[in-house]
């Protein structure tokens, strides 16, 4: 089916998508993933088809959500990628010749650099070998599902369109109760930055019972500009019986359903837990209505991937990642010196920059892949959104591409063909333009500034760039060389009474000049009051940003001051800024003072013990957790090897159990654990219950961790406690993962539920006290 069609039909009635595979799967007693199922057993995944077929399903998905090469290889079915994609279509439509076919695509299970190890190109390559095939077979849509990382979701997004710009594309993020996906990343966020790609649709699904979900996607469609899927799960897993079982049953879940609609949603399906019979009553519910249209929120907003800078209020750029006149900045770009970047930006986002300008001077002396890697490092480690400010083609378009959010484009001049090429970029990527107001030439009048703002409206209207991804730079010239500021205030004030926004290179008015920072708080106080929206400027700059503060006040305004974490020179602080020298010199200032046992017990762990808190109330996110949890593990390193028999603060056993080859959780709370001291002994994941069992035997722990993904592989957590229980060893079992609840982890014979990684960290430190 062409994707215009689909659109229209998606226009004139809501369709209903069918559900859960892999429970279902489980629930008739099959261990192995569906994707291996396709190869061995067809005509089971045939029937289930079929059954949702007719129970009302208008679309049904194809067997391949764990399908990618990348998440093969960790069954070892990678060498069947081929045939499974290309038989899981042929077993679909075999099933129906009426319901829609959706190929199905989900995550790798990798995170990306700079928190994991998967770069851009791991992830894009990934995904096209799976839409290729997909397509290749004539699926009637693309569904991305369950994706928690924006990057990720992107590239699998421009992966699919590389291969094809006529298939229908629905992108679907996950998030937790929270409203944030693992990387932080909220539903406006979400809805914002894929507004600006080529998909279709966007939506949410999994992790969440239909109750749960229903706030979250209410958001999401109060700013996408996109067609809206949404797939709950039936509530949240308990055991019964010894198996797994959902407890919101079909008719529960389908009295959400008016709710969803209401929504705006456009497809509406169910996840986890479903069966035949949720579909029924969902297609019964919806029956043969219409979509309801209603126009979304319009938001002028840049996003990293946990922070979103709305330009409703005056916006400070950051200045100072600018090499210009600095050439030790200038060496460290050249040499690719990431940790000097890393230290300005912290600078000025303490100084409370808002966003940050990027800028590498003399381009084509700097890599392009230091280039994405400054930009991303900042973006998901610091949390800034990025005004990116490259003028090498090449190098802006691999940055744009990777960008994980919704930047700044910082810039383009009037001038039609640069300024389509700019256009060209955002559109694929996503972004804002900041526009010039002027043309070939340096604008030396107001009626200049006025002509070039007015024809690249024009431009942008031509090539169907719409003015709420504009903001124009009125451009500042340097007073002391003759030039009027008037002329650039004037710009302002005209772009303020046509509703456009507005942003100043501020610095530049007092190029040359003596006591520059008065003249650049000066005019950035009228500016203000003619009703900029936002500068670049110098946040380190105490006169500027005071003027700044006071003017915003006298307008009615004030300056978004970011909640600060913690003193970025206080224990935690360093931690986590990530600044391993400073903390290192810290600890040698109180191991003065203290013995070594006690700077690890009153001051290292209590500094960990913190930032888990802050991680568990959404004040950081995981990109934050996983920096401080390097950090700090160098500050523990440091003091241990200072016994004089070497020491840890016990054992902490952790694995995925069998039959699960999901390992991020595992990963993420084994690196906390360890960053605060513990010996952590990781089996890796898929791991038999017997030798588990073997090795908390030799190993003798404080606590075992287990990990389960996948409903289908939770019930594997109770053969581990069992088999403790059968060799009488006593020890605490504390179990996570996204299949998992507190009820249920108590029913699996575990005795502590971790939600978060800091939580196994909480109830380590607890089994530590406890003896002695």
């Amino acid at each position: 089916m062409k994707r215009a069609e689909l659109k229209r039909i998606l226009k004139e009635r809501v369709l209903v998508l069918d559900g859960a595979y892999g429970t279902e799967l489980s629930r008739m007693g099959y261990d192995a993933p569906p994707e291996q199922i396709v190869l061995e057993k067809p005509s089971v995944i045939k029937k289930l088809h079929a059954d949702y077929v007719m129970a009302g399903a208008n679309a049904i998905l194809t067997c391949t959500f764990g399908a990618n090469p990348m998440k093969l290889a960790k069954y070892g079915l990678e060498q069947h990628h081929d045939e499974i994609v290309s038989r899981a279509v042929d077993v679909a439509r075999k099933a129906s010749s009426e319901a829609l076919i959706f190929g199905d695509i989900g995550p790798t299970g990798e995170l990306p650099i700079p928190i994991g190890k998967a770069t851009f190109d791991d992830y894009f390559e990934n995904f096209k070998r799976t839409a290729s095939i997909l397509l290749h077979k004539g699926v009637d849509a693309i569904i991305l599902e369950t994706f928690s990382d924006i990057l990720e979701l992107k590239a699998a997004t421009l992966a699919v369109r590389e291969l094809s710009k006529d298939i229908f594309l629905i992108a679907n993020m996950t998030f937790n109760e929270n409203a944030r996906s693992l990387t932080g990343t909220d539903p406006m966020n979400f809805a914002l930055t894929f507004n600006d790609l080529d998909v279709d649709a966007i939506g949410t699904n999994c992790s969440l019972g239909p109750q749960e979900i229903l706030p979250i996607f209410e958001e999401m469609s109060k700013y996408s500009e996109k067609l809206l899927v949404v797939e709950p799960d039936a509530g949240s897993p308990i055991l019964h019986h010894g198996n797994v079982r959902y407890p919101v049953g079909p008719q529960d879940f389908a009295i959400h359903t008016d709710s969803f609609w209401e929504s705006k949603a456009n497809i509406i399906g169910s996840c986890c837990g479903s069966s035949p019979k949720y579909t029924a009553m969902i297609s019964k519910k919806v029956g043969k209505r219409a979509p309801i249209e209603e126009k979304p929120r319009k938001v002028f907003a840049i996003s990293s991937p946990s922070k979103i800078v709305d330009f409703k209020e005056f916006v400070a750029i950051g200045e100072r990642i600018n090499p210009a006149g600095r050439k030790k900045l200038q060496m460290a770009m050249r040499n690719s010196n990431l940790e000097k970047i890393m230290e300005i930006a912290k600078k000025q986002k303490n100084a409370h920059a808002d966003v940050l300008d990027v800028n590498f001077g003399l381009e084509q002396f700097v890599s392009v892949d230091y280039m994405t890697e400054v930009v991303n490092s900042i973006a998901y480690k610091i949390e800034m959104p990025i005004s990116i400010d490259i003028q090498l083609l090449e190098a802006l378009e691999k940055v744009l591409r990777e960008y994980p959010g919704r930047p700044l484009i910082n810039s383009t001049r009037v001038v039609e063909k640069e300024m389509l090429t700019k256009i060209r970029l955002a559109q694929k990527y996503g972004g804002i333009l900041v526009v010039l107001a002027m043309g070939e030439h340096v604008p030396t009048s107001f009626k200049e500034r006025k002509s070039a703002i007015d024809r690249g409206l024009r431009i942008a209207e031509s090539y169907n760039f719409p003015q709420n991804r504009i903001i124009f730079d009125p451009v500042i010239l340097a007073v002391g060389a003759g030039s009027p500021p008037q002329d650039t205030l004037n710009a302002i004030a005209y772009l303020k009474d046509n509703g456009l926004k507005s942003m100043v290179g501020l610095s530049n008015i007092s190029f040359g000049m003596p006591e520059r920072s008065y003249i650049n708080a000066s005019f950035l106080s009228v500016a203000v009051s003619e009703g900029l929206s936002a500068a670049i400027l110098n946040p380190l700059d105490e006169i500027v940003m005071g003027i700044l503060r006071s003017t915003l006040i006298l307008n009615g305004k004030e300056l978004k001051i970011q909640e600060e974490t913690k003193d970025s020179n206080s224990l935690i602080g360093l931690i986590l800024s990530g600044d391993e020298k400073k903390l290192l010199e810290k600890i040698d200032v109180i191991l003065k003072d203290e013995a070594p046992m006690e700077v690890i017990e009153n001051y290292l762990r209590p500094a960990m013990d913190e930032v888990g808190k802050m991680y568990d109330k959404s004040k950081i996110f995981l990109p934050q957790l996983i920096l401080a949890a390097q950090t700090a593990q160098k500050a523990f390193e440091k003091v241990q090897s200072l016994f004089t028999h070497q020491k840890s603060s016990g054992k902490f056993v952790i694995a995925t159990v069998k039959g699960d080859v999901h390992d991020i959780g595992k990963n993420i709370v084994a690196a906390v654990v360890k960053s605060a001291g513990y010996q952590v002994v990781d089996m890796g994941r898929d791991v038999p219950a017997e030798r588990i069992v073997d090795v908390v035997k030799k190993e003798r722990p404080l606590m075992l961790g287990l990990s389960a993904m996948m409903t289908t592989t939770a019930p594997k957590i109770k053969e581990v406690t069992d088999e403790l229980k059968k060799q009488k060893i006593e020890l605490p079992v504390v179990v996570g993962g996204a299949s998992l609840n507190e009820e249920l982890a108590k029913e699996l014979g575990a005795d502590f539920y971790a939600r978060s990684a800091t939580d196994a960290l909480k109830y380590l430190g607890m089994l530590k006290g406890s003896k002695g």
